[in-house]
C-alpha cells in the first residue's frame, strides 16, 4: 500500500513537473522543472528498491546532463525575450495534438492492464528486465518516459524557434 502510494506520488510529481516544463516560457525555469522531473524519477527508482538506477539517474541525468543544459542556457543570448509570442493557432494545435496522444496512451494502458501474461511467457530482453525491476508498474514507467521525452522535445522546439526568429 505504501509502495503504491509512493510510486503514484513520485510519478505524479514527475508528470506535473514535465507538464509545467512544457508550458514554461523561461528556459532556466524549464530546466529546473526538468531537473525536478528527473529527481522524481530517481525517487521512483528508490521506492522500487532499484538503488543503482536511482544513483545513475541522479549522477548522469540530474547531474551531468542538467549541468550541460544550464551552461548552454547561460551562453545563449537573451535577445529572443523581446520577440512577440506566437499565434494562438499554434498553441491550440499543439494542445490538441497532446490531448490526442494522451488519449491514445490511456487507451493502450487500459488494454494492457487486461492482458494476462502466461507463466510460460519467456521472452528475454528489456521486457523481462522491466518486470523484474518495476513489477506491475512497468507500463507506467514507459508512459513516464514518453512524457519526459515530450517535455524535452517541446523545450527544444520552443527554444530553437525563439532563437532562430
Amino acid at each position: 500500500m505504501i509502495l503504491t502510494a509512493t510510486v503514484y506520488i513520485f510519478g505524479g510529481l514527475a508528470a506535473l513537473a514535465t507538464l509545467l516544463m512544457i508550458f514554461q516560457r523561461d528556459p532556466v525555469k524549464a530546466a529546473m522543472l526538468m531537473l525536478a522531473a528527473l529527481l522524481s524519477t530517481a525517487g521512483l527508482y528508490l521506492a522500487l528498491s532499484a538503488q543503482l538506477l536511482a544513483a545513475l539517474q541522479i549522477i548522469l541525468y540530474a547531474g551531468a546532463i542538467m549541468t550541460l543544459f544550464i551552461v548552454a542556457l547561460t551562453a545563449t543570448p537573451a535577445a529572443w525575450r523581446d520577440k512577440p509570442a506566437r499565434g494562438g493557432f499554434t498553441k491550440t494545435l499543439g494542445l490538441a495534438a497532446a490531448a490526442i496522444i494522451l488519449t491514445e496512451l490511456l487507451k493502450v494502458s487500459a488494454v494492457l492492464k487486461t492482458v494476462i501474461f502466461s507463466p510460460k511467457f519467456t521472452e528475454t530482453g528489456t521486457l523481462d528486465l522491466a518486470r523484474a525491476l518495476f513489477g506491475r508498474f512497468a507500463f507506467q514507467f514507459e508512459l513516464l518516459s514518453l512524457v519526459i521525452l515530450a517535455g524535452i522535445v517541446a523545450a527544444v522546439a520552443l527554444t530553437s524557434k525563439r532563437s532562430a526568429a
